[in-house]
C-alpha cells in the first residue's frame, strides 16, 4: 500500500489533518474559540481582548488525577512522543470538555504530530521497494523456513457459546485487541495514534495498517483501506527499515478475468514475524473463492519465498504463530468457516477444525486459543505441541 515527487503526499496529510480539531473538525488547531464556556459556579469567564482574541479568566483546577495525568502529557511531548501526550490531554478534555488550557496542549500536540509525520514520510520516500514475484497459487516448500518446529498441537473445544453483540463491544468487553496503532485517515481528519519514526505515507501510498510485535513495527500501504500492497518492516528502538517488500503481483491469479480484477484481487491483510521470517497473509474483500487466503513465508533480509500454504486458509483479520505452527482461519461472510493449523516450517497444513461461523478473530491466552465468528465465541485448549 508508496522519490522528491512524493513529497506533496506526505504535505498533502498534513493539510488535511491540520484542519481536524478535538470536537470542531472545521477549526484549526491553531484557532481561538468564538463562544465562553458555559456559565456556572467555577465556570471559566471569557471576554475579548484589544486584538480580539479570546481571554480566559478564572475557572477551577484539574482534580489531582486529571492533573497528573495532563502532566505526563506535557512530558511526552518533551521526549517528542507527541501520540502519547495528544492521547493524555484527550482523556483530561474527555472529564474536562471546558479546560481551555488541556484544550490548547491537545492542539498543539496535534500539530507537532503532523509536522513530524510528514517529515518521516519524506525520508521513508526514498526507500525503493523490492519488487516481488509472482507467487505459486496453490501449496509449495521451497525450503523448510528457520523456525524452531514443535509437536503437533491438539486442539480440544473448551466452550461455543452465542454473543450478538458487535465485535468492537466484544473486543472492549474481554479486555483484547490487535497489536496495531490507530493510522491516520485523512477524509476523517484523524491523524491516528503513531509512534512518531512511523512514515503515514510512502508517495502516493497511505498507511493503512500499523502491527507492533516483538520490537518490529509491520507496516502496510495501499490506495485505499481496503488493504495492503507493500509492507515494511521496521525496528522499534532504532526505527530502521529492515525490509520493504512489493507484492502488487501477489493481487491476481492467472487467468483472472478483466472484469474480475478489482473485485477478485487479494491485499495483505496480516502479517507477523517469526525470527529471520515474515509471514504475510493474503485475502480479498470480495465473496471467498478458490484461490483466496493464502499464507506466505519469506526471508525478511531478501525476499525470498520459503513456503505458500494452500489457499483458503486465511481471511480472518490476524493469525497466530506460536510453538513453530500457525493458527488461522477462513471462512465466508455468515456460513461456516475452518480453524486451521499450519506447519510454520513448511506451511503445510497440519489439521482442520470445522466451525459453525468463519473465524473473524483469534486470540491465544495461557495456552487456550480465542476465537471469534459470526457471533459465536470457541475455547479451545491447546494440548502437547500447544500447551
Amino acid at each position: 500500500m508508496r522519490r522528491k515527487a512524493r513529497r506533496g503526499s506526505a504535505l498533502a496529510l498534513v493539510i488535511v489533518l491540520a484542519a481536524c480539531r478535538r470536537g470542531d473538525p472545521s477549526r484549526s488547531p491553531g484557532e481561538a474559540a468564538t463562544s465562553a464556556p458555559p456559565a456556572g459556579p467555577g465556570a471559566a469567564k471569557a471576554s475579548t481582548g484589544p486584538l480580539g482574541q479570546v481571554v480566559t479568566i478564572g475557572g477551577e483546577a484539574l482534580p489531582p488525577a486529571l492533573a497528573r495525568r495532563r502532566a505526563e502529557g506535557v512530558a511526552a511531548m518533551d521526549g517528542g512522543r507527541h501520540d502519547l501526550a495528544r492521547q493524555a490531554f484527550a482523556e483530561v478534555l474527555d472529564a474536562a470538555p471546558d479546560n481551555l488550557a488541556t484544550q490548547a496542549l491537545f492542539d498543539a500536540a496535534t500539530e507537532a504530530l503532523l509536522v513530524t509525520q510528514a517529515r518521516v514520510s519524506e525520508w521513508f520516500a526514498g526507500s525503493t521497494a523490492t519488487v516481488l514475484p509472482a507467487p505459486p497459487w496453490a501449496q509449495v516448500t521451497k525450503r523448510p523456513a528457520p523456525i524452531e518446529a514443535g509437536p503437533p498441537p491438539t486442539l480440544t473445544l473448551v466452550s461455543e457459546r452465542t454473543d450478538a453483540s458487535g465485535d468492537a463491544e466484544w473486543l472492549t468487553r474481554n479486555g483484547l485487541a490487535l497489536p496495531e496503532y490507530a493510522v491516520p485517515n485523512p477524509m476523517r481528519g484523524d491523524p491516528g495514534a503513531l509512534p512518531p519514526t512511523i512514515p503515514p505515507t510512502f508517495g502516493k501510498f497511505l498507511l493503512v495498517q500499523a502491527i507492533h510485535q516483538d520490537g518490529f513495527n509491520i507496516l502496510f500501504y495501499g490506495a485505499d483501506y481496503a488493504g495492503g500492497r507493500l509492507v515494511a518492516v521496521q525496528r522499534e528502538d532504532t526505527a530502521e527499515i529492515v525490509a520493504l517488500f512489493d507484492f502488487e503481483a501477489y493481487a491476481l491469479p492467472p487467468g483472472t478475468a478483466a472484469g474480475e480484477r478489482t473485485s477478485a484481487a487479494q491485499r495483505a491483510t496480516w502479517a507477523a514475524i517469526a525470527g529471520p521470517v515474515l509471514l504475510v497473509g493474503h485475502a480479498h474483500a470480495a465473496e471467498a473463492r478458490g484461490d483466496d487466503g493464502f499464507i506466505t513465508a519469506l526471508d525478511v533480509d531478501s525476499g525470498e519465498l520459503l513456503w505458500r500454504s494452500a489457499p483458503r486458509v486465511a481471511n480472518a483479520a490476524d493469525f497466530v504463530v506460536h510453538r513453530g505452527h500457525v493458527y488461522s482461519g477462513h471462512g465466508t461472510a455468515g456460513g461456516p468457516g475452518q480453524l486451521y493449523v499450519l506447519d510454520a516450517t513448511t506451511g503445510k497444513t497440519v489439521s482442520t477444525t470445522p466451525l459453525r461461523r468463519g473465524p473473524d478473530y483469534l486470540f491465544l491466552e495461557a495456552g487456550r486459543l480465542r476465537v471469534r465468528g459470526g457471533g459465536t465465541d470457541y475455547v479451545f485448549e491447546l494440548r502437547d505441541g500447544g500447551g
